[in-house]
């Protein structure tokens, strides 16, 4: 019984850390869409409304990729740590 508990904690802290990056991934590229294109191109830089979704479109294609990036190196960072030894007394 004490094993199975030992053998769940990882799997969800995977799936909590896997559930985290995916909202990340999701809401921070569309917030940041919406951030720059009302804030930066129409209200600062009053850019026509088409060109400014293009632009914000743009910034949040390389937010996505940059998150997805983050992901992708935290899962192999993970990956490569090795175990730690336990030490019996």
């Amino acid at each position: 019984m004490i094993e199975g508990n030992a053998n769940e904690l990882p799997d969800f802290q995977v799936f909590r850390t896997v559930i985290k990056y995916c909202l990340f991934i999701i809401i921070v590229p569309v917030l940041s869409f919406f951030v720059v294109k009302t804030v930066l191109f129409d209200a600062l830089l009053r850019v026509e409304p088409i060109t400014s979704s293009v632009y914000s479109a743009v910034v949040a294609v390389i937010v996505l990729h940059v998150t997805l990036g983050l992901y992708i190196y935290r899962a192999y960072s993970e990956a490569e740590k090795p175990e730690k030894p336990v030490k019996r007394d």
